[in-house]
């Protein structure tokens, strides 16, 4: 039964997204909680824009558009994520139903 153990030794949800959404394995493993991982994307993401567009002001237009972009994807992949939550559960059911 090694082989089992190996394949829940394997489970990450990190590569499950990598695979979900773009077909492929995940290159680097984030072990940081979800809200320092948003922190550092945003840190950095303002390092750069301040680099490039040094007299750029906090409540700039760019900034307004880029969170809405940011809010769309977000709300885009919610909706996706729940239909495939549904999905899994509606095929475990089946399952579950065949082993009886």
């Amino acid at each position: 039964m090694s082989f089992i153990t190996d394949i829940y030794e394997r489970v990450n949800l990190q590569q499950i997204r990598e695979f979900l959404l773009h077909g492929v394995e995940c290159c680097n493993i984030q072990n940081d909680d979800y809200k320092t991982r948003i922190e550092n994307a945003d840190k950095n993401y303002r390092k750069m824009l301040l680099e490039h567009i040094p007299d750029l002001k906090e409540d700039s237009e760019l900034h307004y558009e880029l969170s809405n972009l940011l809010t769309e994807y977000e709300n885009v992949y919610i909706e996706i994520g729940i239909q495939i939550g549904t999905m899994l559960t509606e095929e475990l059911k089946n399952i579950e139903g065949n082993r009886t």
